[in-house]
């Protein structure tokens, strides 16, 4: 019996272990790397941040643009004006109908003539 309990405990201390360098590898990511090389030249260097997340050469963009729902949004927007550019708005009846605004012209005939 006490020899399963000490594979036990060789086991989870070699699990503590791993875990620990593992922990101290992320923390030499966020580290600036011409630190990191001062510190430990026996071990192997953690990557950065900036090689991790391989981005590359993105252009700048403007903060709208990062956040989907606040784009749409302006693009709606923008859309809902150039529409009303194009077509007049619904104008609302007062009331019952008062009659032609402009009046009606006895000379002016606006219908087909029906043979």
């Amino acid at each position: 019996e006490d020899d399963y309990y000490e594979d036990i405990k060789k086991k989870t201390e070699e699990k503590k272990r791993k875990k620990k360098k593992k922990k101290s590898g992320l923390e030499m990511m966020s580290q600036d790397p011409t630190e990191m090389s001062k510190e430990e030249d026996d071990e192997k260097r953690g990557i950065t941040y900036k090689i991790m997340k391989n981005k590359g050469l993105t252009p700048h963009r403007k903060k709208e643009q990062r956040n989907p729902r606040v784009k749409h949004r302006k693009k709606y927007d923008k859309a809902l004006k150039k529409r009303r550019s194009q077509v007049p708005d619904l104008r609302v009846q007062e009331g019952s109908y008062g009659g032609e605004k402009s009046g009606i012209k006895a000379t002016v005939t606006k219908g087909t003539l029906l043979k």
